[in-house]
C-alpha cells in the first residue's frame, strides 16, 4: 500500500504509559529513504495546545474530523507502514507547509563560519 503526504492515519502512540492508538499526518513524501517500510508523521490531538495549529473544517481535502483537531508540530515520531490503518482523511498543502515549517524552527541550523 502507498502512504503519501498530507494523509492521516490511525496509529500506536508511542512513549504513552498506557497503550494509546491516535491520528497522525504524514508529513514524508517519497523522498524518504525507506519510504517503501515507513513515513515520519507528526500527531494530531483534541487538545490545544499554545503551539498547536487548528486544523479547520476547510482544511480537509477528504475526510475530516468530528472533534476539533490540532497538529502537534513537536510530537513527531517514524511510523512503520505495519503499524498504521483506518484513513481519517487528507489534509491541504497549506496546513502541511504550515506544520512542516512549524517542526523547521525548532531546529535551526546554525550559520557556519
Amino acid at each position: 500500500m502507498n502512504y503519501s503526504q498530507g494523509e492521516v492515519w490511525w496509529g500506536p502512540a508511542p512513549h504513552k504509559s498506557n497503550p494509546a492508538y491516535r491520528p497522525w499526518l504524514i508529513i514524508s513524501d517519497e523522498t524518504h529513504p525507506f519510504t517503501d517500510e515507513e513515513c515520519i508523521v507528526m500527531a494530531l490531538t483534541t487538545q490545544q495546545h499554545p503551539a498547536g495549529i487548528a486544523v479547520l473544517e476547510d482544511d480537509w481535502i477528504r475526510g475530516g474530523s468530528d472533534k476539533d483537531a490540532f497538529i502537534s508540530p513537536w510530537y513527531v515520531t517514524n511510523m512503520k507502514h505495519r503499524d498504521i490503518d483506518n484513513l481519517q482523511g487528507v489534509l491541504s498543502d497549506t496546513v502541511i507547509t504550515e506544520a512542516i515549517r512549524e517542526l523547521r524552527s525548532y531546529t535551526p541550523i546554525s550559520e557556519e563560519d
